[in-house]
């Protein structure tokens, strides 16, 4: 971003923020003394106008009439870039503040990342803090406003513009030459762009914006990677659980009344690696059964089934040398249940099949015709040339997303790669032989197959066209290493069939860090889905610390 351009946008903002109307819902007559102490900001760049910018803003946006009270750096005797929790806190008694504000910026190229807390001076204990990051500069104006919307609803009872959801709005009428709704194919980041507020925040939606378009919400942290993630009613309550995976662990949550609640947490051994969530009623039973793929320390696919008892959430099936995969077809009545064999000298066995609940076991009921060098995990079936034939979505060994008819034939191919995992597997021959080669300095099995990622076909204009959503996490290696990954950021986006190939219609905003899955799902329980993944915004090897990942939800108005 142009730094006068930035300049002028904090100072724009920070007099909006001066005007904006707020909800005087303010306990107690008592004037509230707050000390806002100057961000410490990490950066190669001098830039110490942002700093005034933050400090400016936080202050116009916490000062209210006779109720609260801003306690200028200049009292706290406290250098630019000197504050820590125990300066911070020595200065709020040394200027009798009731409360204390500061925080680090850290700036990587575009990246940003925000920390900030708000102690009770008095009791020295944190009320509010974020841990919040953005693909650029700019995103420290949605940061800050995250922050000071989180302390004038929790600490001051004060509900401002900023810290409540966006109305919903009746769709444009606004029609293009053919009949077609004009705002239905417009790009998300454009309709985004028409809000004033929050775009990320946790916890809660947040706009500042009569007329948003789209709304963006994040979990809490969660300090490990996680890589699968599904959503379907488990407990047969007629609610939508979120169910997500790192290595070793199932996390299950639900969201209601705005609420991300952790409903269950299931450890699974140390030998088990989960490569995969998916989750569908195959059994008929109107609950979802929770279907893991986990892979042994060997390569050997050790997957397993859950399902809700009434008590507890139990292996229904167990030990399945099976790679599992649900797709949502129309055509085959909904959810359906795909799988295949692991192999031994490579790493999988056999074809993609059907399965099907039979006699209390999953089998194979209909081998699927896949071209060649598709997998369980990259492919989906769809209308995308919206002729009423089917067709096959994959991707190959490269990335690169192939078209194919029903006699296999390749169609269509993309120009570039998408998708982008750090997920892999490997044959299990290569790996017993690597354990028995004591003279290479690196033992570790040659081949390794890194996961495609999930392609999703539907109908996102509501135009009753199909169209396909992808992702693409940026690889700044450049690919150039086939067993290393460096992922730095992602984004989706939504292709349609133009006569020629698919062609972007429109895509997301790059989030910085790495989207490891995704899927549509009514993660909110409001009955209607929205576009879910999962967000690994540090990796164990970063020197940033260790590996931390969100959840996060993308809502269409």
């Amino acid at each position: 971003m142009n730094l006068k351009l930035f300049k002028n946008t904090i100072l724009i903002l920070a007099v909006v923020l001066s005007l904006s109307g707020a909800n005087t819902a303010f306990p107690a007559d008592k004037i509230s003394k707050v000390l806002i102490l100057p961000f410490n900001i990490h950066s190669e760049k001098d830039l110490s106008f942002l700093q005034r910018g933050i400090g400016e803003m936080l202050s116009t946006r916490l000062a209210f009439n006779n109720k609260v009270k801003i306690i200028g750096k200049e009292e706290a005797g406290i250098a630019a870039g000197k504050a820590d929790e125990k300066a911070a806190l020595a200065a709020g008694e040394k200027t009798g503040a009731d409360y204390v504000l500061f925080g680090n910026l850290t700036v990587f190229g575009e990246s940003i990342s925000t920390d900030a807390k708000f102690y009770d001076a008095r009791t020295k204990s944190p009320l509010v803090v974020i841990n919040e990051f953005g693909s650029s500069q700019g995103d420290v104006i949605y940061h800050i406003n995250v922050f000071a919307a989180k302390i004038n609803e929790t600490v001051f009872g004060r509900k401002t513009v900023s810290s409540q959801a966006p109305a919903k709005q009746a769709p444009s009428q606004q029609t293009s030459g053919g009949g077609q709704s004009l705002d239905s194919r417009k790009n998300p980041e454009e309709m985004w762009a028409k809000q004033s507020g929050i775009k990320m925040a946790s916890d809660e939606a947040f706009s500042g914006s009569a007329e948003p378009a789209a709304v963006l919400w994040k979990s809490k942290k969660f300090e490990t990677k996680l890589k699968g993630l599904a959503i379907g009613d488990i407990d047969g309550d007629g609610k939508m659980e979120t169910v997500f995976a790192d290595d070793h662990n199932i996390f299950i949550y639900r969201q209601t009344a705005g609420k991300f609640e952790k409903i269950k947490e299931i450890a699974g051994k140390t030998y088990e690696f989960y490569r995969g969530i998916d989750i569908a009623d195959i059994n008929g039973n109107k609950k979802a059964e929770i279907f893991v793929t986990a892979i042994s320390e060997g390569g050997r696919v050790i997957s397993f089934v859950l399902e809700w008892d009434g008590k507890d959430y139990k292996k229904i099936s167990d030990n399945e040398d099976w790679h599992y995969r649900v797709l949502d077809i129309p055509g085959r009545g909904g959810k359906v249940l795909f799988g295949q064999k692991g192999g031994n000298a490579n790493i999988f066995s056999g074809n993609v099949y059907e399965l099907k609940w039979v006699s209390g076991n999953y089998i194979s009921a209909n081998k699927e015709v896949l071209p060649k060098g598709l997998n369980v995990y990259g492919f989906n079936y769809g209308d995308v040339l919206n002729s009423g034939q089917e067709m096959t979505l994959g991707f190959n060994a490269s990335e690169y997303l192939g078209l194919f008819d029903a006699n296999g034939n390749e169609e269509w191919t993309s120009s570039e790669p998408y998708g982008g995992s750090s997920s892999y597997l490997e044959p299990p021959a290569e790996i017993e032989a690597a354990k028995k080669t004591r003279y290479d300095p690196d033992p570790r099995p040659q081949t390794r197959l890194y996961l495609p990622q999930r392609i999703i076909v539907t109908d996102f204009g509501n135009d009753k066209k199909k169209e396909v959503l992808i992702v693409k996490n940026i690889d700044t290696s450049g690919g150039i290493f086939s067993r290393i990954r460096i992922f730095n950021s992602g984004y989706f986006e939504c292709l349609s069939w133009d006569n020629v190939g698919l062609s972007p219609i429109w895509k997301t905003r790059k989030f910085s860090g790495y989207i490891s899955d995704y899927t549509l799902g009514d993660i909110d329980n409001d009955g209607k889905d929205e576009l879910v993944f999962l967000l690994v915004t540090q990796t164990g090897g970063s020197t940033l610390g260790d590996d931390r990942s969100f959840v996060v939800s993308w809502d269409a108005k």
